[in-house]
Order: C-alpha cells, then structure tokens, then sequence
C-alpha cells in the first residue's frame, strides 16, 4: 500500500504512533517508495540529539551530587544518603546510554568541562561558597560506581537477607 507525500505529511503531523509504524513497516518490506524520508531523517537525527541531552544531564547530575558530597558540610549529615542515591542514579543513566551507544563516550568526555561549569554554578549557589573551578574528578572517577568523592563516605551496602 503506498503512501501519497501529503496523506504521509499529514499522519506525520496527526498521530505520530501510527506515522512512526508505518515507516517502520516500510523499512522491514524495503517499501522505499512508502517513506517519507525527510521527516524519517529528521527524527533519526532527533534521537541522537535526545541521548545527547539525556547523557549530558546525567553527567551534570552527577558531578552537582558529587560536589554536594565533597563540599557541603553542613547539609552533609542530613543528606549524604540521598545524594548518594541520587548520584548512582546519575551513573546508571550514563551507564545505560553508553551500553546502548558506546560512540556517545566520546561525546562524554568531550562535554566533561562545559557540563562540570554547570554544575558548578548550581553547585555554588546552593552550598553558598566558592567550589574549585575546574573538575578534580576524571571521568572514570564520575563513572565508578565505587568512587565518592572526600570528605564523603559512601553507605554502607544493604545486606541481602
């Protein structure tokens, strides 16, 4: 079944869920004709900018939890649990992205300085004292689900029963 360029255009802006199966339909019979390839395209690039992001606010998550970790000291007895958890947290979502796209670790490294300024700020403004500049941590010590940053001291592992 062929689909006209405009009746596409127009699924394609009306229900997205059955635009999307029916290119996928399209593909698997090699309909080539059926595709639209403009929007496909475009949506293909979509989901390379989302992991981005995603990646990109994981990394930011975690070295903001690792600051609070390392330099809050007054909030540091009530909440180093949940920063904790939120930290791990954080790693698995990178841990994910990049066991689905191993290209993307580049990408990782390549935002590490740019996504630890953010941090950074947000990291400052809320512990109300300057923080060091640039990222003590490298990016196996952000990714190593063993590594917390001094003076924390990660919790204890739940015992399994």
């Amino acid at each position: 079944m062929a689909t006209k360029p405009a009746a596409t255009q127009q699924l394609y802006e009306s229900d997205f869920a059955l635009w999307l199966e029916e290119q996928a339909r399209a593909l698997k019979e090699r309909h080539s004709a059926a595709l639209d390839w403009d929007n496909l395209a475009e949506e293909i690039e979509g989901l390379v900018r989302s992991d981005r992001r995603a990646l990109k606010s994981f990394l930011r998550n975690a070295l903001l939890y690792m600051l609070e970790l390392a330099y809050w000291e007054a909030e540091r007895e009530h909440n180093q649990r949940q920063w904790h958890l939120h930290l791990i947290d954080a790693r698995d979502g990178i841990t994910s992205i990049i066991e689905d796209s191993p290209s993307l670790k580049i990408y990782l490294a390549e935002i590490l300085d740019v996504t630890y300024k953010r941090a950074h700020r947000e990291a400052e403004t809320l512990i109300g004292r300057q923080l060091p500049e640039k990222c003590e941590w490298t990016l196996t010590q952000v990714r190593d689900d063993d590594f917390y940053p001094d003076p924390a001291i990660p919790p204890p592992k739940a015992k399994r029963m």
